[in-house]
C-alpha cells in the first residue's frame, strides 16, 4: 500500500537558500527517479525557516531502502548540516 513519507525540517536561518538549492539541483530529482517513489515534493515557511519534503512511496520498505541509501552515500549527513534541531518524520498509509 502506498505511504506519505512527511520530513520537517528546521533549518538554520542562515543556512536555508543553501539548503534549499541542495534539494532543488541535487536530491529531489534523485528522490523522484528512485524505484518505489510515486511523487515528489518540497516546501519551504521562510518566516519560520522550515523545509518540509513530502514524498509519496509505493511501500514503507521503498521509502526505507531510499532512506537507507541515503545515508549510504552521505548525502543524508550533508542534507543535515543545514538543520538547527533532529527533523521530524511522519510516515502514512494512503487510503484514497
Amino acid at each position: 500500500m502506498s505511504c506519505v513519507i512527511l520530513m520537517e525540517v528546521k533549518v538554520i536561518p542562515e543556512k536555508l537558500d543553501d539548503c534549499i538549492k541542495l534539494c532543488v539541483e541535487n536530491r529531489l530529482e534523485d528522490t523522484k527517479a528512485y524505484d518505489g517513489c510515486e511523487t515528489c515534493y518540497g516546501t519551504v515557511d521562510r518566516e519560520k525557516s522550515i523545509v518540509t519534503l513530502w514524498t509519496q512511496w509505493s511501500t514503507v520498505e521503498h521509502w526505507e531502502k531510499y532512506f537507507a541509501w541515503r545515508k549510504e552515500r552521505g548525502d543524508f549527513e550533508e542534507f543535515s548540516s543545514f538543520f538547527s534541531e533532529e527533523p521530524k518524520i511522519a510516515i502514512s498509509e494512503v487510503f484514497y
